[in-house]
């Protein structure tokens, strides 16, 4: 809320933005258009170039409707919608063996078609502003794969490439959602409150909904499954100047 990065789980986690893939929250190469028309507006984004660019996707599309309604209860709602799609959307993280015991892991990028569906609400009235959000968002198959032996430079100008851990300790995930689609619900809602023109005080409630998903798991084992149904809750709270 209010771009609080340091406070905000969604923030510094990263999942909720660039469709819940922190390395597409931007785009290298990318152009946007926004219009707005009375009280709506209208927004697009379209990311071209691929990874040669250091993009971290093949392409996206994002699109944004909106509007106000003024004088209501004294204040004003504003309420957005935005569409997200990005294909074959890279994830880097360490796979492999487990650490700290068995070393080594390998550099993996993980490929996936990912859509989302965000809904934003917020209402202005006086030194009170309240905030409220829901995202869906949906992991799929990529729309291509690598062969062994191929690959491409990520974000970070390292070369990965399919199969290649005895080459360069690299590895292109391309088959992590070919048992089942993953699906991630985020839920938000919040209060800014100033209480002078130099002093801003405000709290947070987040919520985070993964189903079970892909091939079948014991979930009830000691070491529950990455694929299992997990949610995540947090509260936050700050009190500083603005623009702390």
């Amino acid at each position: 809320m209010v771009g609080s990065y340091a406070f905000s789980p969604i923030g510094y986690q990263g999942f909720a933005c660039g469709v819940s893939v922190p390395e597409d929250c931007r785009f290298n190469t990318a152009v946007k258009y926004r219009v707005e028309i009375g009280q709506f507006r209208l927004a697009a984004l379209w990311q071209f170039g691929d990874y040669s660019q250091n993009n971290a996707a093949t392409g996206s599309y994002q699109f944004q409707i909106g509007g106000d309604i003024a004088n209501l209860a004294g204040g004003k709602l504003s309420l957005d919608a935005i569409g997200s799609y990005v294909q074959n959307a890279v994830s880097i993280a360490l796979a492999g063996n487990t650490l700290p015991a068995v070393l080594p892991q390998a550099l993996t990028a993980r490929l996936s078609d990912d859509t989302s569906v965000m809904l934003l609400a917020k209402y202005s009235n006086g030194p009170v502003r309240l905030f409220a959000g829901y995202e869906y968002i949906q992991y799929a198959p990529p729309s291509n794969a690598f062969a062994a032996g191929t690959g491409f430079n990520d974000t970070a100008g390292n070369f990965v490439c399919t199969g290649c851990v005895a080459i360069n300790n690299t590895n292109i995930n391309s088959t992590a959602f070919n048992s089942g689609d993953r699906l991630l619900h985020i839920f938000w809602t919040g209060i800014n409150y100033t209480l002078t023109t130099d002093l801003d005080v405000m709290a947070g409630y987040y919520h985070c909904d993964q189903p079970t998903f892909g091939a079948p798991a014991n979930c009830a084992a000691a070491v529950t499954p990455a694929t299992c149904h997990g949610t995540f809750d947090a509260i936050h709270r700050r009190g500083g100047p603005i623009g702390a």
